[in-house]
């Protein structure tokens, strides 16, 4: 009986100190959610007009516009994430 009590204790020590001695878990850093137009599509681009060369440039700044509005979202995306 006092055998069988001493390697209770024994066992209760030696499972106190192994989970004294484990490494802490690692805390995931947490990261803000993302606005969900930043994972919208890029709109398509107008086919460009078979017009003279203010047609032209109108639909260049047409382009731009676009490209411009999907390169902000791809910037907001960007900062949220960070630089890790």
């Amino acid at each position: 009986m006092r055998k069988r009590i001493v390697l209770c204790l024994l066992s209760a020590i030696l499972i106190l100190t192994g989970c004294a001695s484990s490494p802490k878990p690692s805390i995931q850093p947490t990261v803000p959610p993302l606005d969900s137009s930043l994972a919208a599509d890029c709109k398509a681009l107008p086919a460009p007009p078979d017009g003279d060369y203010d047609e032209l440039t109108g639909w260049m700044v047409d382009v731009i516009g676009l490209y411009g509005e999907c390169a902000a979202r791809h910037r907001a995306t960007v900062d949220v994430w960070g630089d890790d």
